[in-house]
């Protein structure tokens, strides 16, 4: 009896937190590598504060083609603000992109009015035995006059211990809708604003109008981010405050 009882405990406690979850604790993979993870999420499992700020119906399915992922995604940079200084730097590489950029492409066209797309990305353009994956997660959907994307993590180092196994590096914190201070955000670039919420420009949620989509283009890197890396690591110290950045590669000590 006992133990039935602890049964139907544990039973009921799985129950509520399964009809607790919200965002990316409540989705539903469409596709997944070993670099990408794509899935759906429905609108009543997300978590805002102000709902008024997200429709509560899309303008979906949605098509667009692998090239225009890439000129949607290839040309956002990004800050990291620390001690050591800032840094800008793209958020994808290009070859990244096109990793899961066809499958982005169908999942858009699988989707329904109620759902929006839940992506994930860890990528390595090193590729060695001593370098780390970096995790970026972003949500992305359409309204009627616009295409709207999310971000949550931007280049986040995994750990190795991590990297290798797929329901570790997909894994991820959720991601707010609402605006609060970060020290790490999107760079303002050509083709998209920033949605505001309360008031306030929320530097992690880009709104593309879909009226300019044609005259987004992506715009081939002046150096990739591989060699800026590199030589940035080989010259950072700690008691020196450094600025970097990547599209032009300078550095500038405070």
């Amino acid at each position: 009896m006992k133990s039935l009882r602890i049964l139907l405990f544990v039973s009921f406690t799985i129950g509520i937190l399964q009809s607790c979850a919200t965002g990316v604790k409540s989705r539903s993979l469409l596709f997944r590598s070993n670099e990408f993870a794509i899935y759906t999420v429905n609108r009543d499992k997300i978590n805002v504060k102000t709902e008024s700020s997200v429709a509560k119906t899309f303008a979906h399915p949605v098509e667009l083609t692998e090239d225009k992922i890439l000129d949607l995604l290839g040309n956002i940079r990004f800050r990291e603000e620390s001690s050591y200084g800032d840094v800008n730097q793209y958020i994808f590489e290009e070859k990244e992109v096109k990793e899961f950029a066809l499958d982005l492409v169908d999942g858009l066209q699988k989707l329904k009015p109620n759902q929006i797309l839940l992506v994930i990305s860890k990528y390595n353009p090193v590729k060695s035995v001593v370098s780390h994956y970096s995790r970026t997660s972003f949500y992305i959907w359409s309204t009627d006059t616009s295409i709207e994307i999310l971000f949550g993590e931007l280049q986040k180092e995994i750990s190795y211990d991590e990297q290798g196994n797929y329901f570790d590096w997909s894994n991820i914190p959720d991601i707010p809708f609402d605006h609060f201070p970060q020290s790490t955000y999107v760079l303002q670039g050509q083709g998209f604003s920033f949605k505001k919420v309360g008031g306030f420009r929320n530097k992690h949620w880009l709104v593309f109008d879909k009226s300019d989509l044609a005259k987004l283009k992506f715009e081939k890197r002046k150096k990739s981010s591989n060699e800026i890396s590199n030589s940035v690591e080989a010259d950072l110290k700690p008691e020196k405050k450094i600025q970097r950045d990547e599209e032009d590669g300078v550095l500038l000590e405070e």
